[in-house]
C-alpha cells in the first residue's frame, strides 16, 4: 500500500512539472529547413524566452552565424559574429528578450535571403501578478484636499461630467513590444565593377560602370575584393575624393564581401585607402535618386475647352459678348 502511494505521488510530481513547462521547440523553415525557399516562416509566430529554434542544413554548403545588430544583419556581415554553429543540426535557446539576428556566412546565400530576424518577448506566464497596490511613501505626507467643484454658471447649466478613465486590465500584464514594420520594398543589388569587382586600377573604369546606371534610395552596392589587399571607405567630401584623403570618413568596410545600402539621396563617394590604391584608381562616385515610392508627380491642371474656360472664369463676358 505504501509503495502504491509513493508511485502515485511521483506521477503527480511529473505531471505537475510537465504542465509548468511552456517552452516550445521550432524547426526553422519547417520541412524546407534552413534554406532560402521559405522566407516568411517566422512572420506569424510569436517567440518567448525559453523557446528554442532548430536549424537543419547541409554543413558543406552553409552554417549559422548569430550577429549582434540590424546593420550586420542587413549587410550580411559575418566578420564578427556573436556565435557560429556548423553542425548541420543546431539548437538555439532564447535566454533574453529582444531581436535575435541569424545569417549564414555563405555571403551569396545570405544576399539571396538566407537570414532570419526573430523578435523574442518575455514569457508572461512565469511573471508574478501584483496583488496589492504599492505602499505609501515613507514621508507620510497627507493627501492634498480635493478642491471644491466650481459654482454653477448664471444660466444654471449643469457642468459636463468627466468621463472616467478606462479600468486597468485584469491580468496587469505590460503591453508586448511591437516589432518594426518590414521594409516596403527591396531595392536592387549592384555588384561594383561587375565581374572584375573592386580591384581595377583605373578610376575611369568605375566612372563608366556607374555612368549609365540609375541608383535609388534602397538599392545596395556589393563590393567584392581581397580583404588582405584592399578595403572600402565611404567619405562625404568631393575634394577629399579627388585627393584620396580620409578626413570625412562615413563608414569603413573590410570583409571582402561588403554590402552597402544606399539610404539617402545625393552623391556618395567610395575609395580604397590601402597604400596607394585610391591614387591607382580604385574609387567610385555614385549619384543616388529618391526611391520610386518617394517620387510624386505634380498636379497638372487639365486643359479646358473654350466653352469650359468661358463658363469657369469669364461667364459674364460670354453673356455680353456680341454674336456675329
Amino acid at each position: 500500500m505504501a509503495t502504491t502511494k509513493k508511485i502515485f505521488s511521483f506521477m503527480l510530481v511529473i505531471m505537475f512539472l510537465l504542465s509548468c513547462t511552456s517552452a516550445k521547440l521550432y524547426t526553422v523553415g519547417g520541412d524546407y529547413g534552413w534554406t532560402v525557399k521559405d522566407d516568411t516562416w517566422a512572420e506569424h509566430r510569436q517567440f518567448h524566452v525559453g523557446d528554442s529554434l532548430v536549424f537543419e542544413y547541409d554543413q558543406n554548403v552553409n552554417d549559422l552565424a548569430q550577429v549582434s545588430n540590424a546593420l550586420e544583419y542587413d549587410s550580411c556581415d559575418a566578420s564578427s559574429p556573436k556565435v557560429v554553429y556548423n553542425t548541420g543540426y543546431d539548437v538555439v535557446t532564447f535566454k533574453e528578450p529582444g531581436h535575435h539576428y541569424f545569417i549564414t556566412s555563405n555571403h551569396i546565400q545570405c544576399v539571396n535571403g538566407l537570414k532570419l530576424d526573430v523578435l523574442v518577448v518575455h514569457d508572461t506566464s512565469s511573471r508574478p501578478i501584483p496583488s496589492s497596490p504599492p505602499p505609501p511613501s515613507k514621508n507620510h505626507e497627507p493627501s492634498r484636499p480635493v478642491p471644491p467643484s466650481p459654482p454653477p454658471s448664471k444660466d444654471h447649466e449643469p457642468s459636463r461630467p468627466v468621463p472616467p478613465s478606462p479600468p486597468p486590465s485584469k491580468n496587469h500584464e505590460p503591453s508586448r513590444p511591437v516589432p518594426p514594420p518590414p521594409p516596403s520594398k527591396i531595392g536592387r543589388i549592384y555588384k561594383v565593377g561587375d565581374s572584375k569587382g573592386w580591384r581595377v586600377y583605373n578610376s575611369y573604369y568605375y566612372y563608366k560602370w556607374s555612368k549609365n546606371k540609375q541608383f535609388r534610395v534602397g538599392d545596395t552596392l556589393y563590393f567584392e575584393y581581397n580583404k588582405d589587399l584592399s578595403d572600402v571607405r565611404e567619405i562625404s567630401d568631393d575634394l577629399e575624393f579627388r585627393s584620396c584623403e580620409s578626413n570625412s570618413t562615413v563608414a569603413v568596410y573590410k570583409t571582402g564581401h561588403d554590402l552597402v545600402k544606399l539610404t539617402k539621396p545625393g552623391v556618395h563617394y567610395f575609395v580604397s585607402l590601402k597604400t596607394g590604391l585610391c591614387q591607382a584608381g580604385i574609387k567610385l562616385r555614385v549619384t543616388v535618386q529618391p526611391s520610386t515610392e518617394d517620387v510624386t508627380l505634380p498636379d497638372v491642371p487639365k486643359k479646358l475647352s473654350p466653352i469650359n474656360r468661358c463658363n469657369r472664369w469669364r461667364w459674364w463676358l460670354c453673356i455680353i459678348r456680341p454674336h456675329h
